[in-house]
């Protein structure tokens, strides 16, 4: 494979700069595109994929076709990246190809033209790798040139490559054809000039990274705060959908026993309007009361509004004293004095005053809400003995049910015995006419006893329900009164 020797383009991470050629002179407008290859250095080895070891190039020399080449004949030996051969392995010689060595017609290089001026120091080879020595694609060499002695084939001295040269080994294989190999060389001062490159672009894409990634982490922690808040603002959303489906369960309850206590609250009047007329005379002390605070607090205001016009005045005077002359200067800033003095002590008058009625309404409303307190607690000891009344007037309705089945009884063994005293009377049946009358006329005496005692039981337990009403008609008034 033929290459013109101009610099490779690296295959790693970070672009290479142009390396520099012995000869600067135009290549020629139908120059082919130079073939990616690996050269030896940290990015060595990465051969690109498109490219053929068969594959072949038109003639170019080191710098431009008008250059001259070197044509040489030498012998290498390639070591392998660990720097071991595997036993049994044949070693490998490469002979250079003699190349045409054109000289440099162009007057603009200097030392090109001229047969005595040095040629370009880049070194090409060809070689072919027998086949049954496979090797792995794009793998980095190294060469180590040696003084050979004299080759039978080509009858010409070995000829010594010049100092400060790095040669690199391009090797592609084609399972159908043979294998072959290039090898490139460059100057120390090209490599330092592509290895310079390499940093300053390392450096501009790992501050164009940091940049980029930057803005992205700002943006993702926006996000993230703006999930959080919707997630707080989620279970806060919960938070009040149940609380306000308990609520409302809570009031359907409280609707549904009020709708069933409703048939039985009709006497509840007499017992709540003692507590109502307190309850109301305590609303109309607390709206007294806060009347004369929010007047308090007005007449504060208006002293403070005094007090900020006097101190307008104040600076008003102030500003006079200062424009005034040298001779009334003290005595306008005496009277100043004594006006801010005499600001203050009304200032120190109004605030004690204010936090005087400020702890009596204190005072009052917390002597109101023990009232309440107070109020609470006998409501509470109300509904206990209502509770305990209910649990009565339940016994009291039983014991009216058994005695009305027991009088029930007594009827039906009284209608028995006048049926049997009805009919006619034989001598022999008088004593049990007797018997019978007596009997029936105890059965009536029970009866009438059990009416009594019913009708007794009835009034407790009207009585009862009476209270009970009463005590639900006060629940209703006091919670509407302070539920306000």
């Amino acid at each position: 494979m033929q290459y013109d020797g101009s610099r490779p383009t690296p295959l790693g991470p970070a672009p290479a700069l142009p390396l520099a050629r012995p000869c600067t002179a135009p290549a020629p407008a139908a120059q082919q595109p130079e073939p990616q290859v690996a050269r030896a250095g940290p990015h060595a080895g990465r051969v690109p994929h498109a490219y053929s070891a068969r594959e072949e190039r038109p003639a170019q020399p080191a710098a431009d076709s008008r250059c001259g080449m070197l044509r040489s004949t030498s012998t290498v030996t390639l070591l392998s990246g660990s720097g071991s051969r595997a036993p049994g392995t044949p070693s490998r010689r490469v002979d250079v190809f003699p190349l045409s060595e054109p000289r440099c017609r162009s007057s603009e290089h200097d030392g090109c033209g001229s047969p005595g001026a040095p040629k370009a120091n880049v070194c090409r080879l060809r070689l072919t790798v027998p086949p049954e020595s496979p090797v792995p694609e794009q793998s980095e060499k190294k060469i180590e040139r040696k003084e050979q002695p004299p080759d039978l084939s080509n009858a010409e001295p070995t000829r010594k490559l010049p100092q400060g040269v790095v040669y690199g080994v391009v090797r592609r294989s084609d399972p159908n054809q043979q294998k072959e190999m290039v090898v490139y060389g460059w100057s120390t001062n090209q490599l330092k000039e592509e290895m310079n490159y390499i940093k300053d672009v390392r450096a501009t894409l790992e501050k164009v990274r940091k940049r980029m990634y930057g803005d992205y982490d700002e943006m993702r922690q926006k996000i993230r705060q703006l999930t959080r808040e919707l997630s707080v603002s989620q279970a806060q959303q919960d938070y009040l959908e149940n609380h306000i489906q308990a609520q409302s369960s809570a009031l359907d309850s409280f609707n549904a026993m009020n709708s069933a206590l409703a048939s039985d609250s009709i006497g509840l009047q007499k017992t709540l309007v003692d507590v109502t007329l307190e309850n109301s005379n305590i609303k109309d002390q607390i709206r007294n009361l806060q009347q004369t605070y929010d007047a308090s607090v007005e007449k504060l205001r208006e002293k403070q509004r005094q007090l900020e016009a006097a101190q307008v005045e104040n600076q008003l005077l102030k500003m006079k004293v200062e424009s005034s002359q040298e001779a009334n200067a003290e005595v306008l800033r005496e009277m100043t004095k004594k006006l801010y003095s005499q600001y203050e002590e009304k200032l120190q008058a109004e605030q004690q005053k204010h936090s005087a009625e400020r702890e009596a309404l204190l005072e009052e409303t917390n002597s109101f809400l023990k009232a309440i307190e107070e109020a609470n607690k006998k409501m509470q000891a109300a509904e206990i003995s209502l509770e305990e009344k209910d649990q009565r007037i339940g016994e009291l309705d039983r014991l009216i049910e058994r005695m009305e089945k027991e009088r029930h009884q007594l009827q039906l063994q009284l209608l028995e015995h006048e049926t049997e005293m009805s009919g006619e009377v034989i001598d022999s049946d008088k004593e049990r006419y007797q018997q019978l009358e007596e009997a029936s006329a105890s059965l009536r005496e029970r009866i009438r006893h059990l009416d009594d005692m019913v009708h007794c039981q009835q009034k407790k337990v009207k009585q009862m329900v009476e209270e009970i009403m009463s005590h639900e008609l006060f629940s209703r008034f006091s919670l509407r009164l302070f539920g306000r």
